[in-house]
Order: structure tokens, then C-alpha cells, then sequence
């Protein structure tokens, strides 16, 4: 596959502990896979064969590195000292050909780097697409205007303001529906919502919002 041809959609791999592998049963079709510095070893390890490895290059396997080497993978680095993550350079990466982004996390390991997984799905890079995440048993969407959330494992719905106060929130097909409602941060009222009918829909007039579906496995 081409890394230069135009794509649709991009699935990127982040770095840190290995995904667990059911989350395979959830992915959605893609064109061009990332792999986030020691992405590269979950990739492998989830049977998922990477286009591009991007990153500082700090946390890699010797292995991973000579392996992407000899297969000719197309291997963009920056140095350690730079102002963003790797996984936001993954995103601007892929913004520049792709409609839309998938990226797959484990979840675990450190919480500040958890935290900046939601950053970076928020960041300047993903205006122009879609964004969304697989973090451990949890799915994340991020939601800039529109978007209609189906149930998967459960019905239950988590909606958040992030990044500032989120106006003109509305949710219909929930428990709990809202009506042009105002969301500042730290609130905690989108907290476990539940879908009522085959699928709830939810708007944002200006901010963003972080909906979270969880225990998918």
C-alpha cells in the first residue's frame, strides 16, 4: 500500500501496553495504519501489519525497529524534545489524507498519558474529521456538531463537556434527554445516561463533547 495515495480513513495504534486483542471485533475498515512509536509491537502483536511508524522512537523494540527497517515501513521521527505527543503527530499525520481517525489504546499504563489521548482527539489536527478511540473496553467519540450513538455492549452513555463549556447540547432518545442545554467542565449531570431506542442522537451547537461507551469486553 501507497502512504502517499489519498486515504479515507486512518487506524492508528498508540504506544504503551498491548491492546487487548477483542478489540479487533470492533474495528471499522481502514486504509493506512499508524503505528505510535511502540505501537509498532502491538500491531504486530494484534496480527495488524503498519504503513507508517511515527514517533520519537523512545519506546520501540529493537526488534520492532530492525523489523520496520528491513520491511521498508515508512518511518517518520521527531526528536523527544518537541511540544507535542507523538499520538497528536500521529493525528496531524493522518488529518493531511484521511477523513477520519481511529485509534486503538490500551487504556492502561500511565493516566497523564491516558488524559493526553483525549487531548490529542481534541486537538487543531482533528476539526476537519472524524475522531474516535478505542481505550481498553471503552469506545470514545468525539463529538464537534452532530452525531447519532448507537448501543453496543450496553446502552449506557456518557456524555462530557471537554476543553470548555459545550452549548447547545441535546440529546434525544435517552433515559435523560437535553434541550439546548448549557455543559460547563466539571460537571458530572452526562455521567451514565442510557439509550432507550435503537439509537440516541446527540448535538453540539459550540464546544466539544467527549461521548464514552464502555465495557465493550
Amino acid at each position: 500500500m501507497s502512504v502517499n495515495a489519498c486515504k479515507n480513513s486512518a487506524l492508528i495504534i498508540n504506544g504503551g501496553p498491548s491492546p487487548d486483542k477483542r478489540v479487533l471485533d470492533f474495528l471499522p475498515k481502514f486504509d493506512e495504519v499508524l503505528a505510535v512509536d511502540s505501537g509498532f509491537d502491538s500491531a504486530i502483536s494484534l496480527g495488524i501489519a503498519p504503513d507508517v511508524v511515527i514517533g520519537d522512537l523512545d519506546s520501540i523494540s529493537t526488534n520492532g525497529l530492525e523489523t520496520a527497517d528491513k520491511q521498508s515501513i515508512k518511518i517518520i521521527s521527531f526528536p523527544k524534545d518537541k511540544d507535542e505527543s507523538d499520538l497528536e503527530l500521529a493525528i496531524l499525520h493522518a488529518s493531511k489524507s484521511c477523513t477520519s481517525v481511529t485509534i486503538v489504546d490500551s487504556g492502561g499504563g500511565r493516566l497523564d498519558h491516558l488524559w493526553g489521548v483525549f487531548s490529542a482527539m481534541a486537538s487543531d489536527a482533528t476539526s476537519m474529521i472524524t475522531c474516535e478511540a478505542f481505550l481498553g473496553s471503552s469506545y470514545v467519540r468525539l463529538v464537534r456538531d452532530h452525531y447519532i450513538v448507537k448501543p453496543l455492549a450496553s446502552n449506557l452513555v456518557s456524555v462530557f463537556p471537554f476543553g470548555g463549556v459545550a452549548e447547545g447540547v441535546s440529546l434525544s432518545g435517552f433515559r435523560w434527554n437535553l434541550n439546548d442545554e448549557t455543559l460547563k467542565p466539571g460537571s458530572t449531570r452526562g455521567l451514565s445516561n442510557e439509550i432507550l431506542e435503537n439509537f440516541g442522537d446527540i448535538s453540539v451547537r459550540k464546544g466539544l463533547l467527549l461521548v464514552i461507551q464502555s465495557g465493550l469486553y
